[in-house]
């Protein structure tokens, strides 16, 4: 893929490249204005079809999985999911700018050999990211080890939400098309039927399985066999496989990789529940366990839909789930926390819950909970999203990518 003259794609600048996918290639890139190193997926815009195309290879439908990873992560900030920062086109070229994770995947992790406690501790984490998700009406539809990015200090992030789709919307897939990588698609997903976050979290059995076992649960040499297993073969459970591994854990994952979706669980939210009480029977300590799982976030920030920023354990006691706090000296009145709201545009105006703030840059103090932000600039679409305050901790919120209305 030869990239445009002067190596620069919008106004990022191309440093090397670090990735090859089937519909573009990522970059180590630097935006010059804020020296930020970013990641900058780049996809060809002659790969595109005319609208009105309709082909599943080059045409209409790589624009589609563009416009959707732009969508899906856009709307979304958690700590466990990679922050898109910024989407658009630079005349034959369409670009997505996201967080530059220094690290490695998790796939790399299971060739070397993950011990159980690390494989439940990157599950539950995943699962967290997942209920987020889909609390937000997204589906990942491609949850595998390769996309599981692991930071240096041993957290993951979920990345690529390219073949996403938003389940509140039109779906512009015909209804045949298969999408994910086949070794952990859902069986759903193989009849190209109705997808939900069950189908997410199918995948995630998969990826457990495999980090248990160091064996693929429907491994086969060819893609139709590989798709019939899915379909049909009895899965041998992990304790079977490996015996090190406990019963309690084998059912857990027997029951995220169960055929039949009403049988999984039906929460990402559920599911980490179950892995952290399992951690908290091997170790006899709850709260350790949840520890191992959940470190405090990092003060960076939040974008788009802000979840969490900063130390959030989540505590599996007697069927109920706990918030527990005091990883942070408090520095606010408590259910006080604040929002340190920025925008890379100038003249971007933000509102909280309808009422105008005032121009970014801004720090706004805000009540624990939910609340509604929307930047507005003139000649743009308002671009709304959903923050997360929590007590005494400080999250910073940069503005989405704004859309220019027609005729910019």
């Amino acid at each position: 893929m030869r990239l445009p003259e002067g190596g620069k794609v919008g106004r990022y600048e191309i440093l090397a490249k670090v990735g090859q996918g089937a519909n573009g290639a990522v970059y180590r890139a630097q935006d010059p204005t804020i020296r930020r190193i970013v990641a900058l997926k780049v996809i060809p815009a002659e790969t595109m079809a005319p609208e009105g195309g309709g082909t599943t290879t080059g045409g209409r439908s790589t624009a589609s999985f563009f416009e959707r990873e732009a969508q899906a992560a856009g709307s979304l900030l958690h700590p466990h999911i990679v922050t898109l920062y910024d989407a658009g086109r630079d005349g034959d070229w369409y670009y997505l700018a996201m967080e530059f994770i220094e690290g490695g995947t998790f796939a790399s992790e299971i060739a070397a050999g993950v011990s159980i406690d690390r494989a439940v501790a990157v599950g539950s984490a995943v699962a967290d990211a997942l209920d987020y998700a889909h609390e937000h009406g997204v589906v990942h539809r491609d949850i595998k080890p390769a996309n599981l990015m692991i930071l240096p200090d041993q957290k993951v992030k979920v990345t690529d939400f390219g073949i996403a789709r938003l389940t509140s919307a039109a779906s512009t897939m015909t209804s045949d098309m298969m999408v994910g990588t086949p070794h952990y698609m859902s069986p759903e997903q193989v009849q190209g039927g109705s997808i939900d976050g069950r189908s997410d979290l199918f995948s995630l059995g998969v990826v457990l399985y495999e980090a248990l076992t160091r064996t693929k649960p429907f491994h086969a040499e060819s893609l139709a066999t590989i798709l019939s297993r899915i379909m049909s073969a009895k899965v041998t459970p992990p304790h079977e496989v490996t015996p090190r591994v406990p019963q309690r854990l084998s059912a857990i994952v027997m029951r995220a990789m169960a055929r039949d979706r009403d049988a999984r669980y039906a929460r990402g939210r559920d599911l980490a529940i179950d892995l952290r009480a399992f951690l908290g029977e091997q170790s006899g300590d709850q709260e350790a366990a949840t520890v191992m799982t959940t470190r405090p976030a990092p003060a960076r920030a939040p974008r788009f839909k802000a979840a969490v920023a900063g130390a959030l354990l989540l505590v599996a006691i007697g069927g109920g789930t706990f918030l527990l706090r005091g990883w942070k000296a408090s520095t606010a009145e408590p259910g006080i926390g604040f929002l340190v709201v920025t925008s890379e545009m100038p003249g971007v105006d933000v509102y909280l819950d309808g009422k105008l703030v005032g121009p970014t840059p801004a720090t706004i103090e805000a009540s624990e909970g939910s609340h509604e932000l929307e930047f507005q600039k003139e000649g743009y679409y308002p671009a709304p999203i959903t923050v997360e305050v929590l007590a005494d901790q400080k999250v910073e919120v940069p503005s989405p990518p704004m859309l220019a209305r027609s005729g910019r």
